[in-house]
């Protein structure tokens, strides 16, 4: 074999084909991702220069509550698959139906988790984790709590949008959104003295830490829901085609579907963040330096996985609207692209946090004590993103056909069959540190990603049909 030759083989392994396709679809879903991401980040700097108290409760207490939400994220997010394929095939009739039952199921799981998180405190107790720490996590999920319905139903409406590819509007909720969250993080957190106008102080706020945070993001989420919604019902177009202003009401047997198709999606994304939830949990008993440092990583790794979930959901668009077109050798395709193009930005980013591995964690905090596990865990987070992301890409793509199963029953094997007891091994019996736990962690998603990958390449989800000859 000559270097012609090989060149030739490379070339072609590595250029992306439908390369401009993909990307114009998954950019404005990588800025909207970007800037949900940098919501909670704004939250963890402010924080972090407020108090390590703070900064690690917020980080207990948000991993804690996203994990009830995990729940039921999926189910609202399942909208999409349902939209994307009922838009592939061309039926209006269908993306108004199913968007209907995505925002009432919505609404109905974010009344429970505001419930929930309104009545965190004694759920906590369990944990082992300080009682000074425990109340002011408890503090921040039941502020963050409010906002629940708004978070479920901003799922359901990225769906209807990203489903008919239409993507530029939740970006530009997304920035909104994420300004507001923004201004009220500056002006609740530290609090404010006021604007002096005729002889009496405005805006004046008194200093409100962890729950001025708390607010703020919710605050944030509730501006992004509305926008989408008034945009969503508000287009000429969507009346026209879809009646989407005409409220539809229960229908069992397409809410049956989304929940046959949901459940397992629903379970899968619990199953990881619950496991995650427990490992921070874990990390608390180390100590408060601990968990700040830990806080920082899942914040640094969120904005490394929210590009990556663009190409996720961009990827799990293409293979909806393809299968739902009766295509699925182009859904497969397309799917192939997107893995190229994710490999490409995690093999880029992994070489950038590894470069800048003794100043990335300086953007969160002054503290010498969390600076130390701070090279450490960057390196490690290099490797970790790439298991991540590519285990998204795979789940993904193969939730864009509706085959939810095999990714459920792969993620609780290895999250709670391999990484949770090894966490708690390391951590809590053998009294690791947590740049340990977080070396297992990437372990057991590089082996989420080679298996979702190979399940991808045996074309079964090919077979998938969600909808049946009724739609």
């Amino acid at each position: 074999m000559n270097i012609a030759s090989v060149t030739i083989g490379l070339r072609s392994r590595l250029t992306v084909h439908h390369g401009r396709e993909i990307i114009t679809l998954a950019s404005p879903i990588v800025l909207t991702m970007l800037s949900q991401t940098l919501m909670w980040t704004v939250d963890t700097i402010f924080l972090g220069h407020y108090s390590s108290l703070a900064l690690g409760a917020a980080g207990l207490g948000g991993i804690l509550l996203w994990t009830a939400y995990s729940a039921f994220n999926n189910l609202s997010r399942i909208t999409g698959t349902f939209i994307s394929q009922a838009h592939g095939r061309g039926d209006d009739h269908a993306v108004g139906d199913y968007f209907w039952q995505g925002m009432i199921l919505a609404t109905t799981t974010g009344l429970a988790l505001t419930l929930i998180a309104w009545n965190a405190r004694p759920l906590l107790n369990w944990t082992g984790i300080s009682p000074e720490v425990l109340d002011a996590s408890a503090v921040y999920m039941q502020w963050r709590g409010l906002s629940a319905v708004a978070t479920q139903w901003g799922f359901a409406l990225m769906g209807y949008f990203q489903g008919r590819r239409q993507v530029t509007i939740p970006m530009w909720a997304g920035i909104i959104s994420n300004v507001v969250n923004a201004l009220l993080d500056w002006w609740l957190i530290f609090g404010f003295a006021g604007i002096a106008v005729g002889g009496q102080m405005w805006l004046a706020v008194p200093e409100m830490g962890l729950r001025g945070a708390a607010i703020a993001t919710s605050g944030g989420v509730v501006v992004n829901a509305l926008i989408l919604l008034v945009a969503a019902m508000g287009s000429g177009e969507a009346r026209r085609r879809y009646r989407i202003h005409v409220p539809r009401s229960l229908s069992w047997s397409q809410l049956t579907k989304i929940v046959r198709v949901g459940i397992p999606s629903s379970v899968e994304n619990f199953v990881d963040m619950s496991t995650f939830a427990l490992f921070s949990t874990f990390v608390g008993r180390v100590g408060a330096v601990a968990l700040a440092a830990n806080q920082i990583q899942v914040q640094l790794l969120s904005f490394s996985f929210m590009p990556m979930w663009g190409l996720t959901t961009a990827g799990s668009v293409l293979v909806g609207n393809w299968m739902g077109a009766g295509r699925p050798e182009a859904a497969a395709r397309y799917g192939r692209q997107v893995y190229k193009l994710a490999v490409l930005y995690a093999l880029g980013l992994g070489a950038g946090l590894f470069l800048l591995r003794d100043h990335v964690f300086r953007v969160f905090t002054p503290d010498p004590a969390v600076l130390a596990y701070g090279a450490s865990l960057a390196i490690l987070a290099a490797v970790f993103q790439f298991g991540d992301g590519l285990r998204m890409i795979g789940g993904g793509l193969l939730t864009g056909a509706g085959d939810t199963r095999p990714v459920m029953l792969l993620t609780i094997l290895v999250m709670w069959g391999l990484f949770l007891p090894a966490a708690w091994w390391i951590i809590v019996h053998k009294g690791g540190d947590v740049t340990t736990a977080w070396a297992v962690a990437s372990v057991c998603y590089l082996i989420q990603a080679a298996v979702l990958w190979w399940r991808f390449r045996s074309n079964r989800w090919q077979q998938v049909r969600i909808f049946d000859t009724d739609g």
